[in-house]
């Protein structure tokens, strides 16, 4: 059967010329089943349907490697920390050994689903997924996975999964040789089964959890693995001063460096935040093409941020976004890596003025780096995530690429004029400006609607497992604070009797 030629017209086509991204004024994309065929202007071949997109950037979708997938803890657990520690009120999980998940098989279905259609909503064609384990009775396990599977068959977004693993509960317990060895071993068999599925969506990662609740053997035999099997392995790393001081007194130096020692330094590793990282330690991310997962909202939440985009930028690192939190939305943490880049560079923010006129800047002896613009950010969300997953069919827009396409809708007051179609995306576009989105050369997303999807059900079943996961606050606290003490609302609240 002849597959169907769609071509897709935009006042704003980002194409690709094998080295970077380009501008396409009026320009097309023409895509056949899932694949591309053409980019640029004036298609000489027949298609079977044309698509004018009118005043828009059609765009290749983002690729999100830290993409959240379970509703809870990147919605709600900023809150908990935010509270005074003082009073004696912030949650702390009771330690206990768990038998088994609180969650059911649905739960897990309508989380991921409800997750999912957000990222599609938001432009992102191609996730990583991340998901806090609170409340799980270990890591989070194959069959999890496997339920993730069946949901993004229905969802149709491209989608790299893994099962998680560890050698303990928490910082400072006792290993658990029986329960490592078979979450490992459940990642191990997972991803040997999608390694060579040839499934043309879904391919495996390695998910370790971090260093700090996971033994360094694990972690390089993790990487043996990711080798044999060519597939990325993600290590969240340098997230926070808490693992540098557990690190350096246990190994006798930094994360970074034990990293190196162990050979998990290689382009398999992908590293979310990198936050707690010495001069000396960026120079070997770059040197041996590890891969850095920037989080600006995610780690803005939580009183954290980089320092800086230009700066890891110009040690030469392959930079990328994720969400990591609410809003699961890339145009918003393109914008506000920009804005937190911005206040590394002039670093006014950091200077403190003494009542006798003087002026003390802690960050006045870093150097200033190159300055970023739009397109680098733009490139951390496309291509430079693709190069990190070793896929050069994905994040651009050209011949032989995947029709993993989005359109982002400029004729809106709310946008304003268009200078630039790159910086007006990042500075004035948010992802509800994203109209259409096309995965596998399959619209999944039109005029803002999900093809297939029923919307309002799906809200009213995420909210319904959302508010069962709230409820877990309550019986995992070990003080015994409910939740209407360990997070009061915002406001005075007086429900209708």
């Amino acid at each position: 059967m002849q597959q169907k030629t769609t071509l897709l017209k935009g006042k704003y086509v980002i194409g690709y010329d094998g080295e970077q991204h380009v501008i396409y004024e009026d320009g097309e994309v023409v895509y056949r089943g899932s694949d591309i065929v053409f980019v640029g202007h004036d298609y000489p071949g027949p298609c079977d349907e044309v698509w004018d997109a009118g005043l828009s950037i059609v765009s290749p979708g983002f690729i999100d490697l830290e993409a959240d997938v379970d509703t809870d803890h990147a919605n709600f657990d900023v809150v908990l920390f935010k509270s005074d520690p003082s009073d004696g009120l912030n949650f702390e999980p009771a330690m206990g050994p768990r038998l088994r998940d609180p969650y059911t098989d649905d739960d897990f279905y309508i989380r991921q689903k409800y997750s999912m259609a957000q990222l599609i909503l938001n432009g992102v064609t191609t996730m990583m997924p991340i998901a806090g384990e609170r409340f799980h009775a270990w890591s989070q396990t194959a069959h999890e996975f496997e339920i993730m599977a069946e949901a993004v068959e229905e969802m149709g977004v491209r989608a790299y999964l893994g099962p998680s693993f560890k050698s303990r509960p928490f910082r400072f317990a006792e290993n658990d040789p029986v329960k490592e060895e078979k979450s490992f071993r459940e990642a191990v068999e997972y991803c040997e089964k999608y390694a060579t599925a040839g499934h043309p969506l879904i391919r495996p990662f390695m998910n370790p959890c971090q260093i700090s609740i996971t033994e360094p053997e694990i972690l390089q035999q993790a990487m043996a693995v990711a080798k044999r099997l060519d597939v990325p392995m993600r290590l969240h790393a340098c997230e926070e001063d808490v693992e540098w001081k557990y690190v350096l007194p246990r190994f006798g130096k930094t994360t970074v460096d034990l990293f190196e020692d162990l050979g998990l330094l290689t382009p398999k590793l992908l590293m979310p935040h990198a936050i707690t990282v010495k001069n000396s330690e960026l120079e070997k991310l770059a040197l041996y093409g590890v891969t850095v997962v920037h989080t600006p909202i995610a780690e803005a939440n939580y009183g954290a941020g980089l320092f800086s985009f230009a700066k890891y930028l110009d040690y030469g690192i392959n930079m990328t976004i994720g969400t990591d939190a609410q809003p699961v939305d890339m145009i918003q943490n393109m914008r506000l890596a920009w804005h937190l880049d911005r206040l590394c560079e002039w670093k006014v923010i950091y200077t403190r003025y003494g009542e006798d006129g003087s002026m003390e800047n802690r960050f006045g002896h870093e150097p200033h780096y190159p300055k970023t613009t739009a397109a680098d950010y733009f490139n951390a969300a496309t291509v430079n995530a693709a190069k990190a997953l070793g896929r050069d069919d994905l994040g651009v827009l050209c011949e032989g690429a995947k029709a993993d396409i989005i359109v982002i809708d400029l004729d809106d007051l709310a946008v304003g004029p268009v200078e630039d179609p790159i910086r007006t995306l990042i500075v004035s576009c948010v992802g509800n400006n994203v109209k259409h989105t096309i995965i596998d050369g399959v619209v999944r997303m039109k005029d803002r609607e999900l093809i297939g999807i029923d919307e309002p059900a799906l809200r009213i079943e995420a909210q319904r497992v959302y508010d069962r996961f709230l409820s877990l606050y309550g019986q995992y606290e070990a003080s015994g604070h409910g939740l209407d003490v360990l997070c009061p609302p915002s406001m005075p609240l007086y429900r209708k009797l």
